[in-house]
């Protein structure tokens, strides 16, 4: 998802995507319909479940990317995993670190120091939970991860495919927020 706000355009910005915000969505039709579905993810100021239509308001643009290659256990093993977080508070000191990293282009405060407590953050979520089935989201691991490293790795993948997403309007591209 791509928000609007300040910290969202300050994360596009600072890793360099399209992608400020990720979620696990959990949709019984393909491909999958805004008005259905629910979405596991971590905003501020905690880890929430809520209406995939509710999750979407304020965004410019959003896609749903699913791995063809899972088993249904796998889907609900990664769903399961995800609710494990649920009410726990945002990472906020996880943004910190990354915000760190992308200022001085380095991997030093998220892969190097003392790990901050309080997870996740948005892409960490969908890291951890694929990494509690045993399965791997993106380059990296859940400390790094940002919400571009994760849509690059899927997009470029041959076991996902885009299911659902919308289109960033005119205005938005215009004013730079795509």
């Amino acid at each position: 998802m791509a928000g609007t706000d300040e910290l969202s355009l300050g994360i596009m910005k600072a890793t360099r995507g399209r992608f400020s915000h990720v979620a696990i969505v959990v949709c019984s039709k393909a491909p999958a319909d805004p008005s259905d579905g629910i979405v596991i993810e971590a905003i501020m100021p905690r880890v929430v479940t809520r209406p995939l239509h509710d999750s979407i308001l304020g965004t410019s643009c959003w896609e749903i990317w699913s791995n063809k290659t899972l088993a249904d256990d796998q889907r609900w093993g990664i769903v399961e995993a995800a609710c494990l977080y649920s009410a726990h508070d945002y990472g906020y000191g996880k943004i910190g670190e990354q915000a760190l990293d992308a200022v001085f282009r380095t991997e030093l405060f998220t892969e190097d120091l003392p790990q901050i407590q309080g997870v996740p953050i948005c892409s960490a979520l969908g890291c951890l939970s694929y990494n509690e089935i045993g399965l791997k989201l993106g380059p990296r691991d859940a400390r790094s991860i940002t919400p571009n490293d994760i849509a690059e790795c899927v997009a470029a993948s041959a076991d996902y495919e885009c299911v659902a997403a919308s289109m960033p309007t005119a205005s938005n591209v215009e004013q730079g927020e795509v």
